[in-house]
C-alpha cells in the first residue's frame, strides 16, 4: 500500500505547469478556464512555447517543459488519456504532480471533468492527496523508456501471428503462438489489457500483468507478478522473427530486430496524481466503464 501525499498552493509562491491540445475543440475553452483561475489565485503559471499563438493572457509564461518543470509544483494536462499518458512523462522525469482535466472521451486517467473546473479552487483552500502509481521501465538494447499504461509486443504486419517466449528472472513462463503480449501497469489494466481478457487490479497494488492477445491456444490466463520480478519477452523462433514491434502507452517505441528482446520491470520512478475529487479506484471504475458499458 503506498502512503499519500499531500499537496496545496499557495497565493503568489506556487507555480505551474499546464499541457494541453490546443487545436482541439473541446480543450482550447477548458484550457483557458483554467488560465483564468490559476492566475486570478496568483498562481505563476507556464505553458509550451508553441502555445503562446493561441493564448491571449499575458499573465502566462512560455517555456519549454525540461526548462520550467524543475521548478513547478504542480502539472496540469487538458485533454484525454492519450494527452495525459504523453505529458505526464514529463511530469515523472522531475517528480512532480499531476492532475489530469478530462475534454476528451473516457478519460479514465482524468480526477475531474471539464464542466467541474472550479474544484481545483480546492487545491489552493485546502489541499490535496497525491496517489503514487507504478510505472514500468522497458529497456531494448541501449535504450530506456517508460509506460503509464502498457507495452505491447506483436508482428510489425498486422493479421500475422507472433512466436513470443516469456521469461520471468531468466526462469521460462510461457511460450506463446498469439497476436502479442500485453504487459501493464495497475493503472493500464483498465485499458488493452482488460480488452485483452486481463484482469482488472486495484492502482494502489503494485504489480506487473502478463495478457496474451488472441492466442493460438485454450490456454490464454493473464499471470500477474509481483514488482521485484524482471520480465523479458522475445521471438522464440530459433532464427528470430523478421519483425516485431514494441508499442508503448499506444506509440511505437521500438523495432525488435532479429534476435533481440525487451525487459520489463516496475520502475524506481512512480506517476504521482492528484486525487482532488475524493473518488476511489472502484467508483472511478463503475463511473468510466460499468456505467457507460
Amino acid at each position: 500500500m503506498k502512503k499519500a501525499e499531500k499537496i496545496k498552493l499557495h497565493r503568489g509562491k506556487s507555480k505551474a505547469f499546464i499541457f494541453a491540445n490546443l487545436t482541439r475543440e473541446n480543450v482550447f475553452p477548458c484550457a483557458e478556464k483554467l488560465i483564468e483561475i490559476l492566475l486570478k489565485n496568483k498562481i505563476e503559471t507556464y505553458m509550451v512555447p508553441k502555445a503562446e499563438k493561441l493564448i491571449n493572457h499575458s499573465g502566462v509564461l512560455f517555456s519549454e517543459p525540461d526548462d520550467s518543470l524543475p521548478n513547478v509544483d504542480i502539472v496540469f494536462i487538458v485533454g484525454g488519456d492519450g494527452t495525459i499518458l504523453r505529458a505526464a512523462k514529463h511530469a515523472i522525469k522531475f517528480d512532480k504532480p499531476i492532475i489530469g482535466i478530462n475534454a476528451g472521451r473516457l478519460g479514465f486517467l482524468s480526477d475531474i471533468e471539464s464542466e467541474s473546473i472550479l474544484a481545483i479552487e480546492k487545491l489552493i483552500k485546502e489541499g490535496c492527496t497525491i496517489e503514487k502509481r507504478t510505472v514500468l521501465e522497458i529497456e531494448c538494447g541501449e535504450s530506456k523508456t517508460l509506460a503509464i499504461n502498457d507495452v505491447f509486443v506483436s508482428k510489425s504486419v498486422p493479421g500475422k501471428i507472433a512466436e513470443l517466449f516469456v521469461e520471468c528472472n531468466g526462469h521460462e513462463v510461457c511460450r506463446y503462438r498469439a497476436d502479442g503480449i500485453v504487459l501493464s501497469t495497475p493503472d493500464g489494466s483498465t485499458a488493452y489489457s482488460m480488452s485483452a481478457g486481463g484482469p482488472v487490479l486495484d492502482t494502489n497494488l503494485n504489480a506487473i500483468i502478463m495478457t496474451p492477445v488472441c492466442p493460438h491456444s485454450l490456454i490464454s490466463c493473464s499471470v500477474v507478478f509481483s514488482p521485484e520480478k524482471i520480465i523479458t519477452v522475445g521471438s522464440s523462433l530459433v532464427c528470430g522473427e523478421k519483425e516485431l514491434d514494441v508499442v508503448v502507452d499506444g506509440e511505437k517505441a521500438f523495432n525488435l530486430k532479429k534476435d533481440e528482446k525487451i525487459t520489463v520491470k516496475c520502475s524506481d520512478k512512480s506517476v504521482k496524481f492528484i486525487n482532488l475529487s475524493g473518488r476511489g479506484f472502484y467508483e472511478i471504475l463503475n463511473q468510466k466503464i460499468i456505467e457507460r458499458r
